[in-house]
């Protein structure tokens, strides 16, 4: 008689998530040190660091030509027509368009209406 043996392999699935996007219409280099302050601590406020997000120089924001989709896109680049600070759907990408990061930093509003955004984003 033949015994069958069964065997059952056990594999841990993981789903990896895209990493936010951060879009700023200047490079990395020229972004001063005030400016990357604050992105830092907008960044900390919704659990994400400079380290775990992607940085995309884009002088005017256009999302159309992007190959690769994030989840998430957090816009500091000037983007005609779309609304300011709130969630914006784009297929299975979400955008917040903001003021850029150097009129973000004396503007006090500005920010609370990001928080806003952020909060409904991340939620």
């Amino acid at each position: 008689m033949q015994e069958i043996l069964e065997s059952t392999y056990h594999e841990d699935l993981y789903l990896i998530q895209s990493r936010v996007t951060v879009v700023i219409p200047v490079a990395w280099t020229e972004v001063k040190e005030q400016e990357k302050a604050l992105l830092s601590k907008i960044l900390n406020a919704v659990k994400q660091s400079l380290d775990s997000v992607v940085i995309r120089t884009q002088p005017q924001f256009d999302l159309s030509g992007w190959i690769e989709k994030p989840q998430r896109v957090l816009c500091f680049s000037p983007a005609e027509g779309l609304p300011k600070f709130e969630v914006l759907p784009a297929q299975s990408t979400s955008v917040i368009v903001s003021l850029p990061l150097p009129e973000l930093l004396t503007n006090d509003e500005a920010k609370k209406k990001l928080w806003a955004g952020l909060k409904v984003m991340f939620s």
